[in-house]
């Protein structure tokens, strides 16, 4: 099969608060789709690291970016699904909020890349939401990726699974209604399978443990071909995100990816 991509990321977001969340709009992505809510992340369970592993398909044991959060140039010489869907010509774009982000793939490889760094204690994401519909509707790349921060932020702020925290969540799920509202409206959404994930989890005010509120988090896809309904039983790695999107795009994936395509969720395997 091959399709166009949305990839939503909630950095931060833990599966218990998506369930008890007011969500229609990312409610209606997994009820209609496959999705697990005992995915996990890998260690360290922060950001950067969790991001770079998602998108070059290799665990941190490999990428040797750690808890600081600091760029590795090591995690160069691993391709990323951003840079295997440009090298396949597709059209590639990234909205995101967090400007450590743009080392997940190589110079040009985006056709476009927009970020506002986010500032703490505002609405960020919504504004970038807003932006990705724009593109997304006017342009109609062949694999978007919407990274959305301020889940996070609020975790940091407030603690996990405070109200703060969970008004956060609600806060992004009409930010993900911004843009599924816009491909509908455009006759567009059937030409999407959508990707939503967050990176790690939390606890306290922190995260970057092997806890399993921190390593525990919720993954989802929705599109045609997509077992609708189906909770996933067997295991998945945010390592197996990348080799995912690849076998939506049509593309291949690099022999040193460590997972694979999470065949479960599609109705032909």
């Amino acid at each position: 099969m091959t399709t166009k991509v949305l990839f939503i990321i909630l950095d931060g977001c833990r599966p218990d608060a998506l369930q008890q969340a007011n969500t229609p709009y990312l409610d209606s992505l997994w009820q209609g789709g496959a999705y697990s809510w005992s995915a996990q992340s890998v260690m360290p369970s922060v950001t950067l690291p969790c991001h770079t592993s998602m998108f070059r398909g290799i665990s941190p044991a490999k990428h040797r970016i750690g808890a600081d959060n600091v760029f590795n140039p090591d995690a160069a010489a691993f391709p990323s699904i951003i840079d295997q869907a440009a090298l396949a010509n597709k059209h590639t774009a990234m909205f995101y909020s967090w400007e450590q982000l743009r080392d997940l793939s190589a110079p040009g490889s985006l056709k476009v890349s927009y970020c506002r760094n986010a500032d703490y204690g505002l609405d960020n994401d919504t504004p970038i939401a807003r932006m990705a519909a724009d593109y997304l509707i006017t342009e109609r790349p062949d694999f978007c990726v919407l990274y959305l921060g301020d889940i996070d932020i609020a975790g940091h702020l407030y603690g996990w699974m405070s109200p703060g925290y969970m008004e956060a969540i609600e806060t992004n799920d009409q930010a993900v209604g911004l843009v599924l509202k816009a491909l509908e409206q455009a006759g567009l959404r059937d030409e999407y399978t959508i990707v939503f994930q967050a990176d790690h989890g939390g606890h306290d005010t922190d995260h970057g443990t092997d806890l399993p509120e921190d390593m525990t988090i919720p993954w989802a896809i929705n599109g045609a071909g997509v077992k609708p309904g189906y909770a996933l039983q067997n295991p998945v790695s945010l390592l197996d995100t990348a080799p995912t999107i690849a076998h939506l795009l049509g593309i291949e994936c690099p022999a040193d990816w460590e997972g694979q395509p999470v065949w479960e969720a599609f109705q032909s395997a």
